[in-house]
């Protein structure tokens, strides 16, 4: 649990409850004796007997998960019992929602002295993943490369697993001048709760990730076409990009229920 603090420092006091809550169930065994449909009643108890939402329930098996896992790695368990465990994912269908340009003035008024970097992210689509850590050398010319760099546990930095180039505008030029190198030194989760202390500021509400949804979803307004947006956000399948913002393209609802006559 010290490791996963320094890892996740906003969510380990979840992390810890849900450990504690996994060892009153199961601490009196040998941890090599737990079986996979053990830990599937276990999650099922949680959904149902503890009326606890699926999305809740899948961030909580994930991040005993990623606990196990270190715990494995570093030879101090022998066994991870929930490594065969499928973490159960939320069944609501939710809108995508986005920043208009008076609620980005907002923001930047909210805070100028992080402005620059709100703009930046807002105007590149960077998830806060692939922000930690990048440097100006990322550049080259006015174009981004965010490349997939492994970590220690071989996953890149890029979602998707592949590298991609996104061009900077003349807004993400603007703030890229006005911020250090490496862009961000922090942990990521310390950018998210800078975000949320700006939009709350700024009165605009949401996460750090509609900044990505604004960038992909004006794009789309625009007419941009949607495999061009899949390939400057780095969606691994166009499905995702599809499904996010097929319907803002300017010739979508509006323009298909036109075409009636009848």
């Amino acid at each position: 649990m010290d490791w996963y603090k320094a890892e996740h420092p906003t969510t380990h006091g979840k992390a810890k409850s849900e450990v504690r809550l996994f060892i009153a169930r199961f601490g009196h065994r040998p941890i090599d004796t737990l079986r996979p449909m053990e830990m599937e009643s276990y999650k099922t108890d949680r959904l149902t007997k503890d009326k606890v939402a699926p999305e809740t329930v899948g961030k909580e098996v994930r991040r005993l998960q990623a606990a196990f896992r270190r715990g494995v790695k570093w030879k101090e368990l022998d066994f991870n019992p929930l490594e065969e465990t499928q973490a159960p994912r939320g069944v609501r269908s939710v809108a995508v929602r986005l920043y208009d340009r008076a609620a980005m003035r907002k923001l930047y008024r909210a805070n100028p002295a992080r402005a620059a970097l709100w703009l930046f992210m807002a105007h590149t689509g960077l998830r806060r993943g692939e922000l930690i850590g990048l440097g100006k050398d990322s550049v080259a010319g006015r174009r981004l490369r965010v490349e997939s760099d492994p970590d220690e546990d071989g996953e890149g930095r890029t979602k998707s697993g592949k590298w991609r180039e996104v061009p900077l505008n003349r807004y993400a030029r603007w703030a890229l001048r006005r911020l250090p190198d490496p862009l961000v030194a922090v942990h990521k989760d310390t950018v998210s709760d800078w975000f949320a202390s700006d939009a709350k500021r700024a009165g605009i509400g949401g996460s750090l990730h509609r900044l990505r949804h604004t960038f992909c979803a004006h794009m789309v307004i625009a007419g941009v076409p949607l495999r061009r947006v899949q390939i400057l956000a780095g969606h691994a399948d166009y499905a995702t990009t599809e499904k996010h913002y097929a319907h803002l393209t300017p010739e979508g609802d509006d323009g298909a229920v036109a075409k009636l006559k009848y």
